[in-house]
């Protein structure tokens, strides 16, 4: 019934004909991984059996973008009659008492207890491993679901673990990496236009889904995945810090805000901020700040980043706002001390898949001048990162007490006390 309105391509057969409990796709953008895990979903719930599905994925947005595709499906189909449909507190649909819901990754506490019969994890690689190992696979155990984790790779890190599996057989998992020169719709003159745009290892794990971690990468996989929680460990409570980049030359306007100490700090917000000028722009970042009483800004003040922190002054005058200007020894500082940070684990931090992305493209490479240059690899932006280094400058340093001891004080045995 499924084909009158989709038709699987070749990889996304072979993907669909797996018989495994556990299945890896490793996928390049634009492959169809969607699609795929739609027409699964509804063949679900279609099927005979009673069946509990369930989407994850780092954000609820990207969760419903799956969810919105299966109902598209179901909707399109001449026979079924027409599901029930929730969309609060989270997306959720019953046909003839066989459900799928769509949840966001940051709420593990509601999840814990559930059972499935099948869990899709989208962006698998963008999660943490806490939850695909102690949320998702107990949800399993007593239904003896399936679990499918689909993504594109984000270098060495639980997911390529994951698909290693698959590749040599273990535990009965399945894996399969698939390019996205396999899908017919994706022409070959944009993959070419793509090849040429960004650079050699960015396209080669965009679009044909290769794990690979770079030697130039300032953020290894493993530090930045040490960082990622599905929950944040306790309430946010100030002092709140915050750092803005402001957008210039096609970035956009980032800005993070964090609470804590270089010593444990919690990421509570990060988020790109786009308005057709400049100072609606600036209204936007005060509104956004509005949220955090107190909040202390570090904000880039290079070229057009100084009038752009005066207007913000202007707009918030209570707003305790200083400016940092951006040189190749400012940025090399604010850059190794986020590394540093990661590479504690001193930054705990909900998985947001455009600062993810962000920091597995940022490089150092050598310039011509024989100095190190800090940035996003071609075709990338890094104006998430900067915002998140220049917010993490901004953390106090924890004091520490010391006592400086001297050599040992000689008294003669005839002193008197």
């Amino acid at each position: 019934m499924l084909e009158t309105v989709w038709r699987p391509h070749p990889g996304q057969r072979a993907f669909l004909e797996s018989p495994a409990k556990i299945r890896v796709l490793a996928c390049g953008r634009r492959w169809g991984k969607t699609d795929a895990c739609a027409a699964e979903a509804v063949c679900n719930l279609l099927g005979p059996e009673p069946t509990r599905q369930l989407i994850v994925a780092p954000t609820l947005d990207q969760a419903r973008l799956l969810f919105e595709r299966v109902l598209e499906l179901v909707e399109a189909l001449p026979g079924p009659a027409p599901p029930k449909v929730r969309w609060t507190p989270y997306p959720r649909l019953d046909l003839a008492g066989r459900t799928l819901a769509a949840r966001s990754g940051h709420v593990t506490r509601s999840l814990r207890g559930n059972g499935a019969t099948h869990v899709v994890v989208d962006e698998a690689a963008f999660v943490p491993e806490k939850l695909i190992t102690e949320v998702v696979l107990p949800m399993l155990a007593t239904t003896n679901g399936r679990l499918t984790l689909i993504s594109t790779p984000k270098g060495r890190n639980h997911f390529w673990r994951f698909f290693r599996l698959g590749e040599s057989g273990e535990a009965g998992v399945w894996s399969r990496r698939a390019p996205t020169s396999e899908s017919p719709f994706v022409p070959e003159a944009f993959l070419q236009t793509q090849r040429r745009l960004i650079s050699d290892r960015a396209y080669r794990v965009e679009y044909e889904a290769e794990f690979l971690d770079s030697e130039g990468r300032v953020f290894p996989a493993e530090a930045v995945d040490r960082c990622l929680v599905p929950d944040l460990p306790r309430l946010p409570e100030p002092p709140f810090l915050a750092g803005l980049d402001w957008g210039r030359y096609g970035d956009p306007t980032a800005l993070a805000v964090l609470c804590g100490s270089r010593d444990e700090a919690m990421l509570l917000d990060v988020r790109r901020i786009e308005a057709p000028s400049w100072s609606a722009q600036v209204g936007l970042v005060r509104r956004a700040l509005e949220a955090y009483p107190g909040v202390r800004l570090l904000c880039d003040s290079t070229g057009v980043g100084d009038p752009m922190l005066e207007a913000l002054r202007r707009s918030a005058p209570g707003l305790r706002a200083d400016g940092f200007v951006f040189t190749a020894a400012s940025k090399a500082q604010l850059i190794d001390n986020l590394a540093l940070m990661l590479d504690r684990g001193a930054l705990k931090m909900r998985p947001d898949p455009e600062l993810l992305r962000e920091l597995e493209h940022f490089e150092a490479r050598e310039a011509a001048s024989g100095h190190r240059r800090l940035g996003a690899t071609a075709g990338y932006h890094d104006d998430l990162v900067c915002a998140l280094a220049l917010a993490a400058w901004r953390l106090p340093q924890p004091y520490r007490p010391t006592i400086l001891l001297g050599q040992p004080r000689r008294f003669s045995a005839h002193a008197k006390l």
